[in-house]
């Protein structure tokens, strides 16, 4: 299996109770650096339990560069692909809405999100 690991600058905690609320909750691991009060979670882990799938992270004291990567999540049908995207746009974009794919997939697509932390994510049946 691979799993994104992803990096905030102090807004580690916030991101994955943000990504926990969207995707349906799940089990978060928070390991905290308590000798550095600038990075404090060290590690995080959210498994999510609604859909496949997980995400780690972790903050970072130096910037936070996002370039030419996207998170690709496989969701179960159209309706859920709409329930999330919107959720999670929350303070980002909805950069593409739902988008069938064409014949003869016409029963599958996506749609892609910017999060409010700077991630791209392509939601896709």
């Amino acid at each position: 299996m691979l799993t994104p690991y992803l990096t905030f600058h102090g807004k580690c905690e916030e991101a994955f109770e943000f990504y926990a609320r969207v995707f349906g909750g799940g089990k978060t691991v928070f390991v905290r650096r308590e000798n550095n009060p600038n990075n404090p979670i060290m590690h995080a882990t959210i498994t999510f339990t609604k859909y496949d799938g997980c995400i780690m992270g972790a903050d970072i004291e130096g910037a936070v560069v996002i370039s030419g990567m996207a998170i690709c999540f496989v969701l179960p049908s159209r309706k859920v692909i709409e329930e999330v995207s919107e959720k999670l746009a929350e303070g980002g974009t909805l950069v593409q809405e739902f988008l069938p794919h064409p014949v003869p997939h016409d029963n599958d697509g996506g749609a892609e999100v910017l999060d409010k932390f700077g991630y791209t994510w392509y939601l896709s049946t």
